[in-house]
């Protein structure tokens, strides 16, 4: 099961959160990110909605090298997602997987080995997103107190990231920002 799956299974479960995760998703601001964090067992997911523009300066296709590299640049740092989305040390989080996409970007540019949508049509009049799912393993997931995400400092384009949380404890939401960028997570 993919970490979009298990968001949506334990996601399901609430209704009223489902219908607010839904509305959330729908808007595109620049500045303003999405993020899904779902504690399920030892596995804890995080999906990541953002207009490009947040995370690299443009929304178009990447044709130029400088575009190209901005693009590369994006996708190692969101790789390395353990020292983007720093957890409590002590629930031994690893990380397994990490997926991008973007309709701007091509495959290849994100790190990605298979073909995700074709790149070069941006969404909604010119502007992209990018998603990105990130999934750990958590060897001790009762010891996940907190997240800390680097969102802020890794890409200056956000302002605010709006968090949906579900954990077998706790349902929430939170907003994000430069100066508060600690998710709690019990």
């Amino acid at each position: 099961m993919n970490s979009r799956q298990i968001i949506a299974t334990i996601l399901g479960s609430s209704l009223l959160l489902s219908s607010a995760l839904a509305l959330a998703h729908e808007a595109h601001v620049h500045g303003v990110g999405k993020l899904d964090v779902a504690l399920d067992g030892k596995t804890l997911s995080l999906h990541l909605d953002s207009p490009l523009v947040n995370l690299i300066g443009f929304e178009h296709a990447a044709k130029s090298a400088k575009d190209k590299q901005a693009a590369q640049d994006m996708a190692k740092t969101l790789r390395n997602a353990a020292a983007v989305f720093v957890s409590s040390p002590s629930a031994e989080c690893k990380l397994s997987e990490v997926k991008l996409n973007s309709a701007a970007i091509e495959p290849a540019l994100l790190g990605e080995t298979t073909a995700g949508k074709p790149a070069g049509r941006e969404d909604h009049d010119g502007h992209a997103d990018l998603d990105a799912d990130f999934v750990f393993q958590c060897a001790q997931p009762e010891r996940l107190q907190k997240i800390d995400v680097k969102l802020f400092d890794a890409f200056k384009g956000f302002n605010s990231i709006d968090v949906q949380l579900v954990t077998g404890k706790r349902q929430g939401a939170a907003k994000l920002t430069p100066g508060a960028a600690s998710l709690a997570i019990q």
